[in-house]
């Protein structure tokens, strides 16, 4: 008999604030829909009592109270955590090992926005991993992983852009964390539920596991208007089964010979694309049949996250007096990873050495790493941050060569070279190029 993995993912963007005006426009924007904003009428398109030619239902659920009340603020959030947090919540319900429930929150950034701000959200670099990094439960089996938000030709805060590389904001993002904060990640959300070509190849050089796929049964749910044309992300033809895979070079919905693996990983309590109790039937029916299965859901952190755990809790309990014999875990998104395919965690042991009168760097790694190279970066006199490839040299070793055609070593403050295994621990090191100091970190170990 198979066993059932259940990972909750939280986008993690900071407080989120929303205006009666701003709900109105967004209606606008989704559905086509001109109506007066006020009190009166939100009530009455919640309640489906004005006729919108058929969009009444999806309408009222996008306006449900649920996901009109947010989050303004980190206080609030903070009292939110405190409930979340707490022994007693996570383990209202327990899974077949006795473990209480376990969270993974996916920090993102907003820096390198340019335009309007309506939406109020934190913005500056490492202002939400560093507000979150010591409010996450670590003893009740939480991590961290990495969410990203490509940047909008016109800046704007709320907008959704679709450029990974061409940005260069991503590489910047990366390296900062490296070098600031000794964090890389090993697993990923993607921004707007959203991959491309350009998104899909970076991650595949670096991060081994990526919560993203959100193939639906019901695929009439890509129908409303912003989500037409393949935006907001088209996973359709995308596996709907709860095993996660391997994805094809050309195609991030196909199944073929890359590295990375895509798990399936529905919405909590939104608009489109939320997990069902039939979803959870599926996975345990499977498991039953002999088949383990990764179920994962997501939601923000800018919503009472513990109203949203209380309605997957419901459904799981239904699902498990169906299925008592089969085996359920509560995990984190990479713990669920290593579950689910059984790897040992292993660090791929980085090591680096000045060579040739410190002209050169070679980076060794005892065993294969996740990708093609380490992330390297530097961090320049008067604080620009670069990323760069590296040579080959032979298997697990590449060099970098510090001369006027890259960067020369007088002009850098800092070095960072971060690496994973393939079972996503995380090798990450940080040389002071003045003194010499260097910082070594293992994540997920």
């Amino acid at each position: 008999m198979g066993k059932v993995y259940i990972v909750h993912c939280i986008d993690t963007e900071g407080p989120l604030y929303e205006t009666l005006e701003a709900t109105f426009e967004r209606l606008r924007n989704i559905f086509e829909i001109e109506i007066e904003p006020t009190e009166e009428n939100l009530r009455k398109l919640q309640e489906e009592r004005i006729s919108l030619g058929g969009k009444e239902k999806e309408v009222s659920k996008a306006l449900d109270n649920s996901l009109l009340s947010t989050f303004r603020n980190f206080s609030d959030i903070e009292k939110m955590l405190q409930k979340l947090n707490s022994k007693a919540f996570r383990e209202e319900l327990l899974d077949s090992s006795g473990k209480g429930w376990v969270c993974s929150w996916f920090c993102m950034e907003h820096v390198g926005f340019q335009g309007e701000n309506p939406r109020m959200r934190v913005a500056g670099w490492h202002s939400i991993y560093d507000w979150y990094v010591n409010k996450i439960e670590y003893s009740l089996g939480d991590i961290v992983g990495w969410h990203y938000h490509p940047l909008p030709v016109n800046g704007d805060y709320n907008a959704c852009g679709v450029n990974y590389v061409g940005s260069g904001n991503v590489f910047e993002i990366l390296a900062r964390n490296v070098i600031d904060r000794q964090f890389f990640p090993a697993i990923y959300r993607p921004g707007f539920h959203t991959e491309r070509p350009d998104s899909h190849w970076l991650l595949e050089q670096w991060i081994p596991f990526d919560y993203a796929n959100q193939s639906v049964l019901e695929n009439v749910q890509y129908e409303q208007r912003d989500m037409k044309n393949g935006r907001l992300g088209n996973w359709v033809g995308a596996p709907t089964s709860w095993e996660p895979y391997h994805p094809d070079y050309a195609d991030y919905r196909k199944k073929g010979d890359c590295k990375r693996v895509i798990a399936r990983c529905l919405n909590m309590n939104t608009r489109m694309r939320n997990i069902t109790p039939e979803d959870f039937e599926q996975a345990f029916a499977e498991a039953e049949s002999g088949k383990s299965q990764l179920v994962s859901f997501t939601d923000h952190d800018f919503r009472d996250i513990c109203y949203d755990v209380d309605l997957m809790r419901k459904m799981l309990t239904e699902v498990i007096y169906k299925y008592p014999e089969v085996q359920f875990e509560f995990c984190n998104a990479l713990e669920g990873m290593r579950k689910y395919f059984n790897l040992e965690a292993a660090s791929c042991n980085l090591s680096v050495e000045l060579q040739n009168e410190r002209k050169c760097m070679s980076i060794t790694a005892d065993k294969n790493i996740f990708g093609t190279q380490p992330f390297f970066c530097v961090k320049l006199f008067g604080g620009r941050y670069v990323w760069s490839n590296l040579d080959f040299i032979d298997d697990n070793k590449w060099s970098f060569s510090f001369d006027r055609d890259s960067v020369e070593l007088d002009q850098i403050e800092k070095i960072g070279i971060a690496a994973n295994s393939t079972s996503g621990v995380t090798d990450i090191i940080v040389i002071e190029i003045r003194t010499g100091a260097i910082q070594r970190k293992v994540l997920n170990s």
